[in-house]
């Protein structure tokens, strides 16, 4: 956030996927930046029961004195609505080995942007992200590395191809997708969609208006 010169006393709302530690672990930290190490009570806190409860296999992720800073605290599940930063949110389905895990989608004035989240294939995302500009796709493996409850190369492509965005956003490789090759990765997709696919880099941003422009990675400086 420093090297995008982004203020975390100015986010509107942190939402957390699910209950795994590589995309909570900085949850709490980010309400102490938006709540102002707690001196005032602003923002949002959205997350599925898992992160905020815990249950079965899984301990409560985020602290319940973190969970006393915001303004709100928004419990999800799939097919739950509900406002931050101007624009509309649905919690959206996931097949994942946390079984409260929930993607998101986003309406914005520029149309919807979807984030899959950590899931496997599954019926109901097609129907969940249907419509989205730009769909993000965490792509943990391979083809040949797949993981259960991940998705892998071959089954991004099928979701990409039937939603049809008009960018695919690529993100959260694995040490599988690394070793193949990020970018072999990329062709197949796009070769078998037709839809215009992007790899994520650090720091990279992307402007959706007319067009879809991704700008690349920027320096710590900010050039």
């Amino acid at each position: 956030m420093r090297s995008l010169h982004l203020d975390p006393a100015l986010t509107d709302c942190v939402m957390v996927s699910h209950c795994h530690p590589d995309h909570y672990g900085d949850a709490e930290m980010l309400i102490e930046g938006m709540t102002k190490g707690g001196h005032r009570h602003s923002g949002k806190l959205v997350a599925p029961r898992s992160v905020l409860e815990g249950g079965g296999k899984f301990s409560q992720a985020i602290s319940t004195y973190h969970q006393t800073l915001p303004q709100e605290v928004i419990r999800v599940a799939p097919g739950d609505r509900f406002q931050a930063a101007g624009m509309m949110v649905e919690a959206t389905p996931a097949v994942h080995s946390d079984p409260d895990a929930v993607g998101f989608r986003f309406d914005t004035q520029a149309g919807t942007v979807s984030y899959v989240g950590d899931s496997e294939i599954d019926d109901r995302l097609f129907h969940a992200h249907e419509g989205a500009r730009v769909l993000i796709i965490n792509l943990t493996c391979t083809t040949r590395t797949r993981i259960p409850m991940h998705m892998y190369t071959e089954t991004a492509a099928d979701l990409i191809s039937g939603i049809g965005p008009e960018a695919a956003v690529l993100t959260h490789f694995g040490v599988g997708v690394f070793e193949d090759g990020v970018d072999e990765q990329v062709r197949y997709i796009e070769k078998r969609t037709g839809v215009r696919t992007i790899a994520a880099e650090d720091l990279m941003t992307i402007e959706m208006g007319r067009e879809i422009v991704p700008w690349p990675a920027r320096s710590a400086s900010g050039r």
